[in-house]
C-alpha cells in the first residue's frame, strides 16, 4: 500500500496554498446571475457563449489535449472574438468549452491612478467575478470586457487598460485552470494585445505562480504589435470606441507621435510625460496616467518588454496578417499591426527555437484582416500544432487517449510532434495511432538522450501500432507527417502510449468525480471506498468519511467548507488516490 503521508500532502498543495497566501485579498466579486450570460445593448440583449452543463452537473470531463488552452483578446474587444474558432473546434474536435474568467481591470472607475490590486481590497483596480466554470477542460476565455458591477461591456475602459493589469490577470487565470484540470502547463493563445497580455505574465517573475514558474508550454499570438502599432494614429473603423489617451494605447505605440520615442512600456523609458517625453497628443490632453507598471509610484525607470529576456523553454507561435493586391501591390501589414512588429524573433533574433511564423493573406480589406484573424482556424491550428523539437515536447500521461494535429508547418513544411512520458517499472509499451488522414506518417520512441528504441514504424492506412520494451525513465513518442496537406487539420489523429497497469491504477481506471468547483454535494463515481479525508491546504485535517456499503456511487458533502481549494484522500483496502477539489 503506498501510503499518503503528512508531507506528502503538503507538497501536493505547495502551489495552490502559496498562491492563496501571496492573494489573500483575493475574492471572486459577486454579481447578479444573468451578467454571466448576457450583454445588453441598449434595447437589445445578446446571449454570450457559456459552457454546455444542462446534462453533465458540471461532470468533470475528460480532457482531450495534453494542455488547456487559454484564449485572450486584444484591445477594445471581448471574449467573444474567438467565438467562429472555438464553435468550430467544439463540433469539429468535441472540445469541451471550460468557461470565461471575467475581469474588470478599472473597477475603481478611474483613469488617472493605477494599481495591480484585486477586490475586495479598497480602491482594487481589478474585480474577477463569478462565473460558471467546468473542471478539466479542453479551453477556457480570459475577458476584460467587463464593467465595475460585472456587467458585460465597459464604460470605464476596462478593455483598454494597462498592459501590466492584464498581466497579472492572465496570472490568476493560469492559477486556476491550473487548479481546475490538474495540469502542470497552459497554453496561451493571444489576438493582438492579448498577446502581449501573455507576455506581460511570461516575462516577469513576479507574475508567476507560487512555485516560481509560469507553467506555460506554448505562446501563439496572431497580429501582436511586439514592436508597437502607430494605427491609433490614423483613425479608422477599428478604433471606434478607442481612447487615444487610455493606458492601453500609451502601451501598445511603436513611437510617440510628436515625441517620437518608443513606447516606454514595450522599449523602457522614464514615467514622465512632458514635450519630449510621452508626448502623443499635443493638440488634446496627453495620456491620462504614466504609471505604466501600475505600482502607484511615478517617475520610475521602466525596464521594457522587449528589453526583458524570454524563456527559450516555450514553444512560440505568431500568426501574421499579410494584404495582397492593395493597391497594385502586397504590403506586409495586417492594417493595424505592420510587420515586422508582429514577428517576435524581430526582437529576440538569439532564441535556440525561434518562433514559427504562419501566414494570413487577404486581399484588399485593411484594418479587417487583423480583426478576422482570431476567425480563422487553419492558421491557427498551424500556431496551435504540438511542439516540433523534443526539447519543447507536450507532457503527457500514460493509457490516456489524446487528440493530435497534422498541419503544414514552417520553415519546413514536414510536421514534427513531440510527446514525453514517463516510465516508471519495467513495462511492455504500445503506441497506437488512429484516424491517420495524411498519406506518410511515422511513429518513433525515443529514450532521453533522444537515441530511437528501436526502428521507425509507418503507419498502415490510417493507423501506427508498435510496442517496445522499456526500463524505468523518461522517454518521447515522435510522431513525423512527411506530406501533410492543406486540410489534414480538419480530422485530428488519436494516440495512446499504452501500459499494462498496475493494481493502484486499475482500481481507480474508471473513478470519476464531478462537479468540480464544487458547491455542495461532491459525487464519487466508479470506485468502492472505505474512507475520504478532506484536509486545508495547510495540511490539516478537516472532515473524515467512513463508507459502509459496496456502492460504487459515494458523495461527500461539502457545503459546510469555506471557499478554497481542498485535498481529499481516497483510501479502500490496500490503496489510497489523492485528488484536488475547488469549493466556491
Amino acid at each position: 500500500m503506498n501510503k499518503i503521508t503528512f508531507k506528502t500532502i503538503l507538497l501536493l498543495v505547495f502551489l495552490s496554498f502559496k498562491s492563496f497566501a501571496q492573494d489573500n485579498n483575493f475574492e471572486l466579486k459577486p454579481r447578479p446571475s444573468d451578467f454571466e450570460y448576457f450583454q445588453y445593448f441598449g434595447d437589445s440583449i445578446v446571449t454570450l457563449k457559456t459552457p454546455n452543463i444542462t446534462n453533465t452537473d458540471k461532470l468533470a470531463v475528460p480532457s482531450k489535449l495534453p494542455y488547456p488552452i487559454i484564449f485572450i483578446h486584444g484591445l477594445n474587444s471581448s471574449s467573444e472574438t474567438w467565438n467562429p474558432t472555438t464553435d468550430y473546434f467544439d463540433s469539429q474536435y468535441t472540445y469541451t468549452y471550460g468557461g470565461r474568467f471575467d475581469f474588470c481591470l478599472n473597477a475603481d472607475g478611474s483613469n488617472t491612478t493605477a494599481n495591480k490590486n484585486f477586490y475586495p481590497t479598497s480602491g482594487a483596480d481589478i474585480a474577477a467575478f463569478e462565473t460558471t466554470i467546468i473542471a478539466n477542460a479542453d479551453y477556457y476565455y480570459v475577458n476584460f470586457n467587463l464593467n465595475p458591477n460585472g456587467a458585460i461591456g465597459t464604460t470605464t475602459l476596462s478593455n483598454q487598460a494597462a498592459i501590466a493589469k492584464q498581466g497579472v490577470a492572465v496570472k490568476k487565470a493560469v492559477e486556476r485552470v491550473l487548479a481546475l484540470t490538474g495540469k502542470d502547463k497552459v497554453v496561451l493563445v493571444g489576438h493582438s494585445m492579448g498577446g502581449l497580455a501573455s507576455r506581460e505574465y511570461i516575462q516577469n517573475a513576479s507574475n508567476w505562480q507560487a512555485d516560481n514558474k509560469h507553467h506555460v508550454a506554448k505562446l501563439l499570438t496572431a497580429g501582436t504589435p511586439n514592436g508597437g502599432s502607430n494605427s491609433s494614429d490614423t483613425p479608422g473603423g477599428f478604433f471606434i470606441g478607442i481612447d487615444v489617451r487610455s493606458d492601453a494605447i500609451r502601451d501598445l505605440k511603436a513611437t510617440y507621435y510628436y515625441s517620437a520615442e518608443g513606447s516606454h512600456f514595450l522599449f523602457g523609458g522614464s514615467e514622465i510625460q512632458n514635450s519630449t517625453s510621452m508626448n502623443d497628443n499635443s493638440s488634446s490632453p496627453d495620456f491620462y496616467n504614466v504609471d505604466i507598471n501600475c505600482n502607484g509610484i511615478l517617475g520610475e525607470t521602466i525596464t521594457g518588454l522587449n528589453q526583458k529576456p524570454i524563456d527559450a523553454s516555450i514553444d512560440y507561435s505568431n500568426i501574421i496578417g499579410r494584404i495582397t493586391n492593395a493597391f497594385g501591390t502586397n504590403i506586409t501589414t495586417d492594417g493595424v499591426v505592420p510587420e515586422p512588429s508582429s514577428n517576435l524573433n524581430q526582437y529576440y533574433p538569439s532564441m535556440t527555437y525561434p518562433a514559427k511564423l504562419f501566414y494570413f493573406n487577404s486581399g484588399y480589406d485593411l484594418i479587417e484582416n487583423h480583426t478576422e484573424l482570431p476567425g480563422y482556424p487553419y492558421q491557427l491550428m498551424q500556431g496551435l500544432d504540438e511542439p516540433n523539437v523534443r526539447a519543447l515536447a507536450y507532457g503527457v500521461a500514460t493509457n490516456k487517449n489524446y487528440l493530435g494535429y497534422t498541419t503544414i508547418q514552417n520553415p519546413v513544411a514536414a510536421d514534427n510532434d513531440f510527446y514525453k512520458f514517463t516510465i516508471s517499472q519495467n513495462s511492455s509499451v504500445t503506441v497506437s495511432v488512429s484516424s491517420i488522414v495524411t498519406s506518410a506518417m511515422n511513429g518513433t520512441i525515443l529514450d532521453s538522450s533522444g537515441v530511437a528504441v528501436g526502428v521507425v514504424q509507418n503507419n498502415t492506412g490510417a493507423t501506427i501500432n508498435f510496442t517496445r520494451v522499456l526500463a524505468p525513465g523518461d522517454y518521447f513518442l515522435r510522431l513525423v507527417s512527411t506530406s501533410p496537406i492543406n486540410t489534414n487539420y480538419q480530422t485530428p489523429y488519436q494516440f495512446v502510449i499504452g501500459t499494462t497497469l498496475s493494481n493502484e491504477e486499475s482500481n481507480f481506471a474508471a473513478f470519476n468525480y464531478y462537479p468540480n468547483p464544487v458547491k455542495g454535494i461532491l459525487y464519487l463515481d466508479n470506485i468502492n471506498l472505505k474512507k475520504a479525508s478532506v484536509y486545508s491546504l495547510l495540511g490539516q485535517l478537516i472532515e473524515e468519511k467512513d463508507f459502509d456499503n459496496n456502492s460504487i456511487s459515494k458523495t461527500i458533502d461539502l457545503s459546510n467548507l469555506t471557499n478554497g481549494i481542498y485535498i481529499i484522500v481516497l483510501e479502500n483496502d490496500n490503496q489510497q488516490k489523492t485528488i484536488k477539489i475547488v469549493k466556491e
